[in-house]
């Protein structure tokens, strides 16, 4: 059964520019070492980051908890690939308790982008 849905849209470009500004205090505060470096170097990094960033997001969202204060911290919901190259969800912390509590068996993720925009659906299972 689905227990929730989550989707969040992503300007690229709010992105690129915090990743700019801020440069690394950004990405270590937002992305694991391990999304880090699955994205950087990368002609898309942005974009490939923008779409983590709403993963992120949008698993907040279909959890039912806010990030930052109160809720889950950015860097305990992973975006990896697993070795076909699909995306997956990592949770630890705080995130990965509350799954537990409410018996969350299945985590389900899809990414795009086009253009500017970068997007992600999170899909959550109970049996």
């Amino acid at each position: 059964m689905i227990y929730g849905i989550g989707v969040d849209l992503v300007k690229v470009p709010r992105v690129a520019a915090a990743m700019d500004r801020y440069g690394e205090r950004f990405l270590s505060r937002i992305f694991t070492l391990r999304e880090i470096a699955h994205c950087q170097g990368k002609v898309r990094a942005a974009s490939m980051l923008a779409m983590r960033f709403a993963a992120k997001e949008a698993f907040s969202k279909a959890l039912g908890v806010g990030l930052r204060e109160g809720g889950i911290r950015w860097r305990e919901v992973e975006v990896v690939p697993n070795p076909r190259g699909k995306p997956d969800l990592v949770i630890s912390g705080r995130a990965a308790q509350l799954c537990e509590e409410e018996g969350i068996t299945g985590l389900h993720l899809t990414l795009t982008d086009e253009n500017d925009q970068a997007l992600a659906v999170v899909v959550l299972e109970k049996d």
